[in-house]
């Protein structure tokens, strides 16, 4: 631990340190001759001043002393106001610009995943999935989209559950198979 300065010092002298701040230092105090020689020097200090207290002069008009300082602190300012205006520097809100920046940033993130969200439509009445042993096909709107293989024997429709139906059917000239997947969106 580095040398506290003399403030700290004074600060832990008077009791005015935290806890937190102060148990480390006493530690450091225990160990350290010149931070003791220093602690030990604002406690005589303090003893001095609290001696030299009891020797105010008899008869000390302490309301007058408040005036006194009241008037002082008055010339102060007028004096002061005779200098003019410092130029004065814009004061940066950070706390506020921070908290304005990260309220836009959770905005733009919650409409984001709110765009992401999958949005069912409503399907019509006479949308369905069809499958024979001949393919498969989609009808809606009045439309239809469908696979047939050119054997239609050969083909094995499997449907299932969520509404998905797929046709593989296997092309006996060139041995390839083709495998069909419809899916039904809703």
């Amino acid at each position: 631990m580095n040398h506290p300065d003399k403030a700290t010092l004074a600060l832990l002298e008077g009791g005015d340190l935290g806890f937190f701040r102060a148990t480390p230092l006493r530690l450091h105090v225990r160990n350290c001759e010149r931070c003791q020689a220093e602690l030990n020097a604002f406690h005589r200090a303090r003893q001095v001043l609290a001696d030299s207290a009891h020797d105010l002069p008899p008869g000390l008009d302490w309301n007058r002393l408040a005036e006194e300082m009241t008037g002082n602190i008055r010339v102060g300012l007028a004096a002061g106001e005779c200098v003019g205006d410092l130029p004065v520097r814009p004061r940066l809100h950070l706390r506020w610009t921070s908290a304005l920046a990260a309220t836009a940033l959770a905005g733009v993130f919650a409409f984001g995943l709110w765009l992401n969200q999958p949005h069912r439509a409503t399907p019509a009445a006479q949308d369905m999935l069809v499958a024979s042993r001949h393919g498969i096909e989609v009808k809606g709107n009045g439309t239809s989209l469908g696979y047939v293989p050119a054997d239609p024997g050969a083909v094995v429709v499997s449907v299932n559950a969520r509404g998905s139906a797929s046709a593989r059917a296997m092309d006996d000239d060139t041995g390839q198979t083709t495998i069909t997947e419809v899916y039904d969106v809703r």
